[in-house]
Formats: C-alpha cells, sequence, structure tokens
C-alpha cells in the first residue's frame, strides 16, 4: 500500500473533498499525508498596470498559510501523521502542475490525490486544466476526486 499520499489543496469545494478522500486512504494505509498548496502566480504573465503586485502575492500566501492549516487540523482530527508545504515558485508563473508533481517528487509521493475541479474550474468544462495535465503528465499515480453532480 500507499506509504507517502500528496494531498492538493486549493479552497474550492472539490479540493475539501479531495483532503477528506486522501486522509481516509491515509488511515487506511497506515500512510504519511503530505497537504500541499500552490501559489498560483499566473497573474504575472499580465501587465497589471499601476496595481501592487506585492500585496496581492502577500494575500495569496497568507491564505495558502490559512488553507494548509486548515486542512492540517481536518488530518490530525483523524489521527493521520501529515506536513505540510506551501510552494510559492515565482517563475512556475502559474503552472500549478509542474510545482504539484516536483513537490511529489521531493516528497516521495506514490499517490497524488486531487480535486477535478479547483478555483479556475471555468477554464475547463470536463476536467480541470490542473488535474488534466497532472493525468497526462505526472510519473506517479493520481486519483481525481470529483464533486457529486447537482443534477
Amino acid at each position: 500500500m500507499y506509504k507517502v499520499i500528496m494531498v492538493a489543496v486549493d479552497g474550492s469545494k472539490c479540493s475539501t473533498l479531495a483532503l477528506d478522500e486522501a486522509v481516509r486512504m491515509a488511515r487506511a494505509c497506515d500512510a504519511d499525508l503530505e497537504i500541499i498548496h500552490v501559489v498560483d502566480n499566473s497573474y504575472l504573465k499580465y501587465d497589471v498596470g499601476s496595481f501592487d503586485v506585492g500585496d496581492l502575492r502577500k494575500s495569496l500566501i497568507e491564505s495558502g498559510q490559512k488553507l494548509l492549516a486548515e486542512a492540517q487540523a481536518t488530518a490530525h482530527a483523524q489521527g493521520v501523521r501529515n506536513k505540510t508545504r506551501l510552494v510559492d515558485n515565482l517563475l512556475a508563473l502559474g503552472d500549478v502542475s509542474i510545482a504539484i508533481e516536483q513537490a511529489a517528487q521531493e516528497c516521495g509521493a506514490e499517490l497524488i490525490v486531487v480535486g477535478t475541479h479547483g478555483r479556475r474550474a471555468m477554464r475547463r468544462v470536463l476536467l480541470g486544466s490542473v488535474a488534466e495535465a497532472l493525468v497526462r503528465e505526472c510519473s506517479a499515480p493520481v486519483l481525481l476526486v470529483r464533486e457529486p453532480s447537482t443534477e
């Protein structure tokens, strides 16, 4: 079974469901859980005019730290060993899937759990862009968790 499971959280409902599934799997496998949040620096690709990106960046980092603390509390409540990691790679320019894959390799994750749609859900209809890229390019198995249909 898995010894190290990584889950990516972004504050979306779907990533919360992915966290819940990753916690269940980690408990069942007696695995360590690596909880990751990647700061989305894609705004750096665009001209933002006179807007102070320093304030935006600070806000994104603080929000990510809060998400990680909440996710860690969820894992602790279920008795799952875990670590958190905030990834803030300015050079990635918003390529979240590459940052997740690199972090998975660094921590030795044998399974990556992600939601099918995150905060950028409208960019793709059938599968979120980050989830799709992970499935296509990642060397580790990827478990996709989706929200139940509301129809």
